[in-house]
């Protein structure tokens, strides 16, 4: 079963146990607000035994009482937002798979138990909007906690809250919040400093959010502030990206490769900055699971690209059962590739990568260069990516016509994605040039994108074909082979006409 899920827009703020409630009616936007009602809860949070959930802001809990009972998970979406997970009570003491498959690549397969158990007297009042529609609710919530990490603790506190009932207009949601704000400020109360419940419960337990130590970078500052920003930034991404895999959502495999891609890119670009031995390691691993993904996402490419040059054929160039021919041969590889995914993705060796990175980024070994001003210093890095796409671009024109021509375009791809993504990692320090550089890069790596597809389907066309009695889909392979011969003659064409900004684009020192 798929659990639903809504991004939480909320505002909560910390009031006295004899505070008198705020002026809801007063509240900009508020028509009429409803009448109390009142629900006695029960909340058990679960966590690694090392908090591997909450040091990235992430809660796991059951709540039983009240309208809104059942397994709940919330993670960060935004500066002040997280989408949150539901799924129906269950049983006690076992989370369900959907919500675990959600979290396994943050507990890293290890088991998660109770960390704290919150008892709740809530009082809730809806909010209505002139329309009669129910815009939002008012929590006011006495609570009583028992942390069970630590030494434990006994806790108890009273707690505001406004919650948006649905989804809107992101600044119409903040206008309304904003309102709220200003009148529960009004009534005394103060802007809680713990956003999830379960920080206050832990209390000194609730571990430092992972990323949140580091100084922002400035352009006299370290070199690698950036670098690791940007590392931190797409290990986030990566972990995201794993429950989609996790979950079979669309395109999640490509998304997933991307991250791990763009993580290699940057640690081989930045190199310099680090001792050789920890990133010599992480690239090696990171290479291997990009691989995994990649047999998946090549078959995925591969087979739309056939089936959309099939659907363009005029149907008299279309002989023999070739549309079935073609399914069956992508679905296998398909569907071995996808085993080996999961087979992948709960194997000690990704749970020890994904611990591997976060440990670097904690504490990176470091060479002198890393602390050098950042700008000239990651402007040299970059400026040095930029002159070996050039060289790149050299070799790819002066080849001759044939497989060593496709290949030489496709190192070609493969520098501008490498300089794309060493001018994406320092835009906070380079500012506009370098995220046009990114930009730029971008456009290259996708024209020879295109042509390294067109290479590809070209090679599984003469397999087809090769393999397919002479005189039914043999001929169809023929004519789409053909095709595609035209198709990266274009890429190539286009790629003349528009790759030459990166090669000459640099970062100024």
């Amino acid at each position: 079963m798929t659990p639903s899920s809504s991004v939480e827009a909320e505002r909560k703020f910390d009031a006295g146990e004899s505070a008198d409630l705020p002026e809801l009616a007063k509240i900009d936007g508020v028509h009429r607000v409803g009448e109390p009602a009142r629900h006695s809860l029960e909340a058990v949070y679960f966590d690694t035994r090392d908090l591997a959930l909450a040091v990235r802001g992430i809660t796991l809990g059951r709540r039983t009482g009240g309208p809104d009972a059942g397994w709940d998970l919330k993670i960060p979406h935004s500066a002040g937002k997280r989408t949150e997970f539901h799924a129906p009570l269950g049983q006690a003491d076992t989370v369900p798979v959907e919500l675990m498959d959600r979290v396994l690549a943050y507990s890293r397969g290890h088991a998660v138990t109770a960390v704290a158990r919150l008892s709740t007297e809530r009082t809730i009042y809806a909010l209505y909007q002139e329309d009669g529609g129910r815009m939002a609710d008012f929590v006011d919530d006495h609570v009583q906690a028992h942390a069970s990490v630590g030494e434990g603790s006994d806790l108890q506190w009273r707690v505001w809250e406004v919650a948006l009932a649905s989804a809107t207009d992101d600044g119409a949601a903040d206008v309304f919040l904003d309102a709220a704000a200003a009148r529960f400020s009004q009534a005394g109360a103060t802007p809680s400093s713990h956003a999830p419940t379960l920080a206050r419960a832990l209390g000194d337990s609730w571990p430092q959010l992972r990323g949140t130590g580091r100084d922002a970078p400035k352009r006299n500052g370290p070199a690698v502030s950036p670098v690791l920003d940007y590392l931190d930034a797409q290990v986030a991404e990566l972990l995201r990206r794993d429950s989609h895999v996790r979950l079979g959502r669309e395109d999640s495999v490509h998304k997933m490769r991307s991250a791990t891609r763009r993580i290699r890119s940057v640690l081989h670009s930045y190199r310099r900055l680090f001792k050789k031995a920890p990133v010599r390691s992480l690239e090696a691993e990171l290479k291997s699971l990009a691989k995994t993904l990649g047999r998946f996402r090549d078959v995925e490419v591969l087979h739309e690209r056939l089936r959309r040059d099939l659907n363009e054929l005029p149907g008299k160039l279309v002989l023999g059962p070739i549309h079935d021919e073609l399914d069956e041969r992508m679905g296998v590889r398909g569907d071995t590739a996808m085993a080996a995914i999961r087979t992948r993705l709960t194997s000690p060796r990704y749970f020890r990568l994904l611990d591997d990175l976060d440990a670097f980024i904690e504490s990176p070994g470091l060479s002198p260069r890393a602390t050098k001003p950042a700008r000239k210093s990651t402007a040299k890095l970059v400026n040095k990516a930029a002159k070996r796409l050039g060289k790149r671009h050299d070799t790819a024109v002066g080849a001759a016509v044939g497989p060593s021509r496709d290949t030489a375009f496709h190192d070609v791809r493969k520098s501008a994605k490498k300089l794309r993504f060493a001018a994406a990692a320092v835009e906070s320090i380079h500012g506009k040039r370098a995220a046009k550089l990114a930009e730029e890069s971008h456009t290259v790596q996708r024209i020879l994108g295109e042509h390294q597809d067109s290479a590809v389907a070209r090679a599984e066309l003469l397999t087809l074909a090769s393999a397919a009695d002479v005189g039914s889909s043999a001929f169809t392979y023929g004519v789409l082979h053909a095709a595609e011969r035209n198709a990266a003659d274009a890429a190539q064409q286009a790629y003349l006409r528009r790759g030459k900004r990166p090669r000459k684009l640099r970062l100024k020192k």
